[in-house]
């Protein structure tokens, strides 16, 4: 069942999925050579999950995993709620990034944080939630340098991130700028 009227086909006894990459950072990104994705996952926290266009292709990526997809804004978190009800292993949050303690008792220990969230302190917003979940070792960021400092060089924003990112013990393995698809937007793949 199409969850965005993405396309499907049949290669043998196999349904495969279209994944617009207009529509996905990830996809953007894989299509732009990121192969950071890990092999298996046991939970994984999505931060910014809106109508959980992504959440859905990683979903069928991990099939075993849990995923729990925080969103704030009730419109999205609706679709994502109706999405959900389709996929056992979407677990929808209402709730704001930002306070991790709120949602925390939902997790046990997650592997991965993705996030993809277009607020000024969304570093922070990242950090708060590394630290609140220590058992998590990698992440998929997605920084939005104009929602950071309009005013500032997209490519001056991305370099502030990846000092703050390493002075806090992260390192950046990876960084794809994501344009034209999403301008002023990278893929950071991150590792503690």
């Amino acid at each position: 069942m199409p969850v965005y009227g993405e396309t499907f086909r049949r290669s043998g006894s196999r349904l495969m999925r279209e994944w617009v990459a207009r529509r996905s950072k990830l996809a953007t990104a894989i299509l732009k050579g990121f192969r950071g994705l890990p092999a298996g996952l046991g939970e994984m926290l999505y931060l910014g999950a809106s109508t959980g266009t992504t959440v859905s292709h990683l979903s069928d990526i991990y099939p075993r995993s849990r995923i729990f997809a925080v969103e704030v804004a009730l419109e999205p978190f609706s679709r994502l709620l109706r999405l959900a009800e389709r996929r056992s292993n979407i677990y929808p949050v209402l709730d704001d990034a930002s306070f991790p303690e709120r949602y925390s008792f939902f997790l046990e220990a997650p592997d991965l944080i993705y996030q993809d969230i277009s607020q000024r302190n969304q570093v922070q917003i990242f950090m708060w939630n590394a630290d609140h979940f220590d058992s998590v070792r990698e992440a998929i960021f997605i920084l939005k340098a104009t929602s950071i400092n309009s005013r500032e060089k997209p490519q001056r924003v991305l370099e502030r991130a990846i000092t703050e990112f390493e002075g806090s013990g992260w390192k950046v393995l990876n960084v794809i700028d994501l344009s034209p698809n999403a301008r002023n937007n990278y893929l950071m793949h991150l590792r503690r």
